[in-house]
């Protein structure tokens, strides 16, 4: 992988997130608030999306209530496909949905060669 790619700890690529490049760019937040205000939520706006990935300030992550990252951290490791717990049952309902929830697991389970199924 190479070094500018940024994994959270959960499998999610932030160089991929749509919320993370808006992060990066007022153009694209804006236009990611429009299309989340075209989706029903209304009061979505550009400075909604601050995340700078979950290796840095806690209060510019994207979730506030995430479990996945503060487990990593207290057990010191990168990404949950280092655990020996990897699938545990909440990483599981976690990846349950959406879409890139499920791809974020995919990829750890190739990463760390977990194969079986859950």
């Amino acid at each position: 992988m190479p070094d500018d790619v940024m994994l959270a700890p959960c499998g999610i690529m932030c160089n991929d997130c749509a919320i993370y490049k808006a992060a990066q760019d007022p153009a694209e937040a804006a236009r990611l608030a429009e299309a989340w205000r075209a989706n029903g939520v209304t009061k979505a706006q550009p400075e909604w999306f601050r995340c700078q990935g979950c290796r840095g300030d806690r209060a510019l992550r994207w979730s506030e209530d995430c479990r996945i990252a503060p487990c990593c951290e207290e057990k010191g490791l990168q990404h949950c496909g280092q655990c020996g717990d990897f699938p545990c049952t909440p990483y599981l309902k976690w990846a349950e949905a959406p879409e890139h929830h499920k791809q974020a697991f995919e990829r750890l389970r190739k990463l760390t060669g977990t194969l079986s199924d859950h």
